[in-house]
């Protein structure tokens, strides 16, 4: 049942898309960046899922890896930690993972952080949200195809 809860809130998390994306030349989507430094942090918030209703989150974004887990201290094992598709990594970790960044926002603002074993963007976007320093989250549910979005703030 944990694992199970894991990878559904993994494949959610993970969604598919956004209203609007950028076209990017070819040789930009095979180039892999760091995170960006407005990007960058610990972020906490909930994550509505269908099955599972409001859970709390928590993110970790360094130069170079995107850490997701509950903001349970009892579920704190479950935690997964992706990094950036560079050589470093890509020779050392699984494909699954791995993840790559986009060359630059799309014209939205957001940054399109993609899985790579499963193809699925994630668009990331710092805003003012409440009068608070947030982080934007924006996918398509893998289970329902909404378009969902969420905020998750430092603490």
């Amino acid at each position: 049942m944990k694992f199970s809860k894991t990878l559904s809130f993994l494949a959610v998390t993970l969604g598919v898309g956004i209203i609007a994306i950028e076209a990017q030349p070819a040789a930009a989507k095979t180039t892999t960046h760091a995170v960006p430094t407005t990007l960058q942090g610990t972020w906490f918030g909930k994550y509505h899922d269908d099955l599972f209703g409001n859970v709390p989150v928590k993110y970790r974004l360094t130069k170079y890896s995107f850490r997701q887990g509950s903001s349970k201290a009892s579920e704190k094992a479950d935690a997964r930690t992706y990094y950036v598709n560079i050589k470093k990594y890509r020779q050392t970790k699984s494909k699954s993972y791995l993840f790559k960044v986009a060359n630059k926002a799309n014209s939205h603002g957001y940054w399109k952080l993609t899985l790579l074993s499963q193809n699925q963007p994630v668009y990331l976007k710092h805003v003012k949200h409440n009068g608070k320093t947030a982080l934007k989250m924006y996918y398509k549910s893998s289970d329902t195809h909404k378009a969902q979005t969420s905020y998750f703030y430092h603490q």
